[in-house]
């Protein structure tokens, strides 16, 4: 039997999301071809021929034109919309359901997650029998915070993709539903969900899913409470061979084992390859985190000058996404390094924001770890402030190493901030 995903969403009507999040003409097209993806996937196959008059939709796509430029994204795949929903002969299901697929990513590029997440779910109502369309929905909806919609999703996408044979979004689905267990503190089960994920892909040879299991895996490895590191290091070394040195993926797979680092208070290791990575980042909100990082490695490593310039680059880019997606995590960040850099006014600042936010949406996890900071804080001797503050003497770089004395963890980090700096940056 094949679960469904939830699909309510508290507004008055149906759309409402969407042009309260616009407030716009372009909104409002947006809602129409919404409500028309809605008609049809509620209607029988046999009947939709009937559905809409060529001249009603002749003047939809009529007023697309006059308010949208020619050359716009958007443009297109709202005519696209319209074509496919015509009564002549053409496209079905497979083609509707990419075309607001691409309208939620466009979306999400806009940063409008509940636009993303209508668009997703009416993807997913134009081909109810495919994985990919589900998985989407779960992955938009994971990304708004909507755990609960994520997890019905994800079990959706899981049980039609064993049902299709479709291994690589059962990987996929496995690995979505790792994620959730992890953000609740459940490691067990994540990581029993990754090996699930990496059996199939070997199994079944999907290579492209493998890479992204051994990451997460040494993701979970690398937060695990006693491990020494070696098996993490393992779990990373084995993921970059995976991906190869042009995977789009190969940005956040050094960002994480960089924090891994830092973690273990590797700063001088981690700082390198956290700068390496952030000319790949051009998305705001993912180079606030690797700013925020930055940061924190910077002052773990007494570079205090680069503290305080990442400090600066994250509160310009938090000013527009005040309460959103990653907010919590980038201000633990900048609490860890104020911490390290002795700096309770900004340690206070951040971490009390990181409090709010993580409240706001539901982050137990940043909450708890803002909290901890501002009680350490709280802490803080006025001897130590001074003896670790702005005026604190930096510690003079390591010398580098032979390449006789380099260890497999040097090695590593050498190879990510080579390959980051060869690769072209995406456009």
């Amino acid at each position: 039997m094949i679960p469904p995903g939830l699909l309510v969403l508290p507004e008055p009507f149906e759309g409402f999301q969407v042009l309260d999040e616009t407030r716009s003409e372009l909104g409002v097209l947006l809602w129409q071809s919404l409500r028309d993806v809605d008609l049809w996937a509620a209607t029988p196959p046999e009947a939709r021929p009937d559905l809409f008059t060529p001249n009603a939709l002749g003047i939809r796509r009529l007023r697309i034109a006059a308010e949208l430029a020619a050359d716009s994204p958007i443009r297109l795949l709202l005519e696209g919309i319209s074509e496919v929903l015509s009564p002549s002969p053409g496209a079905g299901d497979t083609q509707l359901s990419e075309l607001c697929e691409s309208v939620s990513r466009w979306a999400s590029d806009m940063e409008w997650p509940r636009t993303a997440l209508a668009f997703a779910q009416r993807s997913a109502l134009a081909a109810p029998e495919m994985a990919g369309p589900a998985y989407l929905v779960a992955l938009v909806a994971r990304r708004s915070a909507d755990y609960r919609r994520s997890e019905t999703w994800f079990r959706r996408a899981l049980a039609l993709a064993r049902r299709n044979q479709d291994w690589k979004y059962y990987g996929l689905a496995h690995m979505g539903l790792a994620n959730l267990h992890m953000q609740r503190g459940d490691a067990p089960s994540a990581r029993a969900r990754l090996l699930r994920a990496l059996r199939a892909a070997r199994r079944y040879g999907v290579w492209s899913v493998r890479p992204f299991a051994l990451h997460d895996l040494f993701c979970i490895a690398a937060t695990a409470s006693g491990t020494n590191g070696e098996q993490a290091e393992a779990y990373a070394r084995a993921a970059y061979r995976g991906y190869g040195r042009r995977h789009p993926r190969l940005p956040a797979l050094a960002h994480d084992v960089a924090w891994f680092w830092m973690l273990r208070h590797d700063f001088e290791r981690a700082l390198p390859v956290f700068r390496a990575v952030l000319r790949h980042v051009p998305r705001p909100t993912e180079r606030m985190v690797v700013l925020s990082n930055v940061a924190r490695a910077a002052a773990g490593a007494g570079d205090l000058h680069g503290f305080e310039s990442a400090w600066k680059d994250v509160w310009r880019l938090r000013e527009t996404r005040t309460d959103g997606e990653r907010v919590a995590e980038a201000m633990v960040n900048l609490a860890h390094g104020a911490l390290a850099a002795g700096d309770l006014t900004r340690l206070e600042m951040a971490a009390s924001h990181a409090v709010r936010v993580a409240t706001l949406r539901d982050e137990a996890q940043h909450r708890m770890a803002a909290e901890d900071l501002l009680a350490r804080g709280k802490g803080m001797t006025p001897r130590r402030r001074r003896g670790r503050g702005r005026g604190a003497r930096q510690r003079p770089p390591l010398p580098p190493l032979r390449p006789a004395e380099a260890s497999p963890a040097d090695r590593l980090a050498s190879a990510l901030v080579q390959a980051l700096q060869e690769v072209p940056v995406e456009p």
